[in-house]
């Protein structure tokens, strides 16, 4: 009797073991990563900051209102059970971010249930995940969360991710897919995998792809030809079926194209004609086809053909009595760039004309490298010292010295490298004597390294550690003697 029971109970503690084991390693999903409709009942969020950022896999992006409240309503695919959820802080002010909320979810949107409350939280970084917890929440289709800041009147919240199972009693198929490359130069082959839920059957179209339809469940289609390409699946189980259809999904690039390149739309307006605007008349008589060539050559610089360019539709360009020399905004497709005459004005006396069109154009090329160079994500705020900071401003100048408007005279040693300006610009053209491509190379990698540091670049490029190759570039600066010539002016009068 004893060993029949001994029997019992082992077969029993396997048992439970097994289960134990299984609910352990069942993966759980983000139910926002498929179809979710988010909704929120602030309309006042600025360009590009929206609510479709808060569900858009991108920790740097954010969603921002001008109000200190917001509620946030997600409508996720089918069903499902929650066992935890996520809240990342955005990039901004620390006051901007919610310090209490409430989670609540329901199956008609009248109804809501609560299932979570938190108050009092404190997020100590910038872009940091706060995970929390949920017990015993029940199988759901709609979430709301009722967000407030403490003491500001704007809230901002960089990403929500709900984690949790599908329900399963819910036999609706969901249709998902990845694949090991997006975009590649001239040909090349692509391999997708399937992440569909609930789905035996897989219908797949490829747009400009070598086969154009496949029933396999990961297909390899190869592409031949430039240009953007949608992917569609279609998943089904019975008479269920769940399309996913992504749009330019598949990039392949040309080399060059250059005759192809979109120019910008440019808004010039001098502000200052009748005084100080009158001399850069003078300077600059044709500002819109001088604005047209340094577009084309920044590119130049920065990529190897026009599909891979952050294409820039409009540029509002002024000429302004303003003290700083210049500065960009916006992002593009749309940005904004003055110019200060009164800076002319003022360089008037000790420098030449062609000296001050040089001065012009240069700044002309370190601004626009802002409007088309890649944003490294993750690295810091804009200020000096933060990798950020220095990839930024430090590409900027570079391109500017490779155009030929700055030179050698202002290269000294010491200083870091995130210094930005020339300081980071003589040592990133010192970097291309280990690849001759490593400007391109780096800008690349503000889209491949997330979080972005110079640290993780170089090691990628050129697999040595920036500060091992600073030290290298500074041994390399002490027996240099610096190259006199004409330049920029002093470089305390920095454009940003």
């Amino acid at each position: 009797m004893t060993q029949i029971i001994s029997k019992c109970m082992l077969l029993a503690c396997i048992t439970a073991i097994a289960t134990s084991c299984l609910n352990k390693t069942k993966a759980l999903v983000d139910v926002t990563n498929y179809k979710c409709i988010t909704e929120s009942n602030s309309n006042n969020s600025p360009v590009g900051e929206g609510i479709s950022k808060l569900t858009d896999n991108d920790p740097y992006s954010k969603f921002l209102t001008f109000s200190n409240t917001s509620v946030v309503e997600f409508q996720v695919l089918k069903k499902c059970t929650l066992s935890r959820y996520s809240i990342v802080s955005g990039g901004d002010e620390e006051s901007r971010d919610p310090n209490k909320w409430t989670l609540e979810a329901s199956n008609d949107c009248t109804s809501w249930t609560l299932i979570d409350t938190q108050e009092n939280i404190k997020f100590s970084e910038r872009n940091q995940s706060l995970e929390f917890t949920i017990a015993d929440a029940g199988s759901y289709k709609f979430f709301r969360l009722n967000l407030s800041t403490k003491d500001s009147d704007i809230l901002q919240i960089s990403e929500v991710e709900l984690w949790g199972d599908w329900d399963s009693s819910d036999e609706n198929p969901i249709a998902l897919f990845s694949s090991d490359k997006k975009s590649f130069f001239n040909n090349g082959e692509v391999k997708f995998t399937n992440h569909s839920e609930k789905a035996d059957k897989h219908q797949w179209y490829f747009e400009g792809g070598t086969p154009e339809t496949s029933t396999e469940t990961n297909p390899t289609v190869t592409y031949k030809s430039h240009g953007k390409y949608a992917v569609q699946l279609i998943a089904g189980n019975n008479e269920l079926k769940d399309t996913i259809t992504l749009n330019d999904y598949v990039v392949v690039k040309r080399e060059g194209a250059w005759d192809q390149f979109q120019y910008p739309k440019t808004n010039f307006v001098n502000k200052t004609l009748g005084g100080n605007g009158d001399f850069y008349n003078e300077l600059v008589p044709q500002p819109i086809k001088l604005i047209n060539e340094v577009c084309l050559d920044v590119c130049k610089t920065l990529y190897r053909s026009v599909d891979e360019i952050n294409t820039l539709e409009i540029l509002d360009y002024s000429i302004e009595d303003i003290e700083t020399i210049s500065a960009k905004g916006g992002n593009p497709p749309h940005i904004n760039i003055f110019f200060s005459s009164s800076y002319l004005m003022k360089k008037k006396d000790a420098m030449s004309n062609d000296e001050l069109i040089s001065e012009i154009v240069g700044v002309l090329y370190h601004e626009l490298t802002h409007g088309y160079q890649y944003s490294p994500k993750g690295a810091g705020s804009y200020k000096q010292g933060t990798d950020f900071f220095g990839f930024l401003e430090g590409t900027a100048d570079y391109v500017r010295y490779k155009a030929g408007y700055s030179n050698l005279s202002y290269r000294k040693t010491g200083g870091h490298w995130n210094d930005g300006y020339k300081t980071t610009a003589f040592f990133i053209d010192w970097l291309h004597t280990k690849d001759a491509d490593f400007v391109y190379k780096l800008n690349q990698t503000a889209l491949t390294i997330i979080p972005w540091s110079w640290e993780k670049a170089t090691q990628e490029i050129l697999s040595s550690s920036v500060s091992d190759l600073w030290e290298e570039y500074q041994k390399y600066l002490k027996p240099t003697v610096a190259v006199k010539g004409n330049g920029s002016p002093n470089q305390s009068e920095r454009n940003t």
